[in-house]
């Protein structure tokens, strides 16, 4: 019952979210400050405005759907307290990444996704190959993280101050600052690994270990949009130079095109439902790099539509995974006959993914 009891706080935050939303459209926000380590610059610092409010009402919604399916998708295995533990855990540190109103509180929670993650993929730790998963997520994601440190304690130093209104404030100075070409490539490596870009795409697909609960929440809005979102929150800051527009795009569409690569080549369901997110996940940064008001527009739009289908899909996998013993697509067929109800799920979900109208995923692709 313990999902079950989860579900239902993820669903009383969402609730309590949603009723927000009229007040931060308003252009209004709420924040909270409490002072810790002024002398270094480090304040708790909470803000619920637009950008935060879209991941806040993903993170807990879908967050809810994942913990009703992990209630009937693990039933059979052992340590599931472990589990849901860590994986609330994980909800939790990814919604304080997001409400994040301090760079140095931001890397701390950033880094809990990071450490957390390594539990739920290596949750059937009996197998060599959800360890190795596992090690290699952590060290390249963790790496990712000391870069990202470094990024952002070099910039700090410009600004005098790690508090995310100060960086906007002071973008002007920050980007006319000699330090501010390697304070940016700093902080993309952390990006870039947290969410799975060129050339650190290849750790994603082996997180498909974890039991699909995980993959589901992980691939849809956690983990790896950490990073998409990272970006969009600093493209006030850092955007809108020619480093910024060259670079990002660039690594976007080197991203986008080995998913899409990949992607056809496998057999595996859920390695092709990973290549397909590394794809997302491309498009999603050549959106925030292009940089204009429209790009920024469409990247928010097709992550919400692309966290609706792709967890679907992941627990949707899963279930065949569950029901028939393979992942294999070359083994798999005629299952309409035996779960209707799971094809229409599955062909709504993919008519969306194609982009496809009447779908919501016509929205995004178009």
């Amino acid at each position: 019952q313990k999902a079950i009891w989860i579900a239902i706080f993820q669903t009383v935050i969402f609730v309590w979210f949603i009723g927000k939303i009229q007040l931060v459209a308003g252009n209004q926000s709420i924040s909270q400050f409490v002072s810790w380590i002024p002398e270094i610059g480090l304040n708790i610092e909470f803000l619920l405005a637009g950008l935060s409010m879209a991941f806040a009402l993903l993170i807990t919604g879908i967050g809810a759907l994942v913990f009703l399916y992990a209630h009937s998708y693990m039933k059979g295995y052992g340590s599931t307290d472990k589990f849901y533990f860590f994986l609330f855990l994980f909800s939790g540190a990814m919604l304080g990444m997001v409400l994040s109103a301090n760079l140095i509180q931001l890397f701390i929670f950033w880094e809990l996704t990071t450490f957390l993650s390594f539990f739920l993929i290596s949750f059937f730790h009996e197998k060599e190959e959800a360890r190795k998963a596992a090690f290699q997520s952590l060290v390249i994601t963790f790496l990712g993280g000391l870069s990202l440190l470094g990024g952002i304690l070099l910039l700090g130093s410009v600004v005098d101050s790690y508090s995310l209104a100060d960086w906007i404030a002071g973008s002007g100075a920050i980007k006319s600052s000699r330090l501010y070409l390697p304070g940016l490539l700093l902080i993309l490596v952390g990006v870039f690994t947290k969410s799975a870009q060129f050339p650190f795409h290849f750790w994603l697909p082996g997180a498909m270990q974890a039991p699909a609960p995980v993959s589901a929440y992980l691939h849809s809005v956690t983990m790896v949009k950490a990073g998409v979102f990272l970006l969009a929150r600093l493209s006030p800051v850092l955007g809108g130079t020619a480093e910024w527009t060259f670079i990002i795009p660039l690594i976007g569409v080197l991203t986008m095109l080995t998913g899409s690569y990949f992607a056809i080549t496998k057999t595996d369901l859920k390695s092709i439902l990973a290549y397909t997110t590394i794809n997302a996940l491309g498009i999603l940064v050549l959106l925030i790099g292009i940089d204009t008001k429209l790009s920024v527009k469409a990247a928010v739009l097709f992550l919400f539509i692309h966290a609706f289908y792709k967890a679907s899909l992941f627990m949707i996998a899963g279930f065949i995974e569950k029901k028939t013993g393979t992942r294999d697509i070359n083994e798999l067929g005629g299952l309409i006959r035996s779960f209707p109800i799971t094809f229409v799920v599955t062909l709504l979900a993919l008519l969306s993914m194609a982009g496809l109208p009447p779908m919501l995923g016509f929205l995004g692709k178009e």
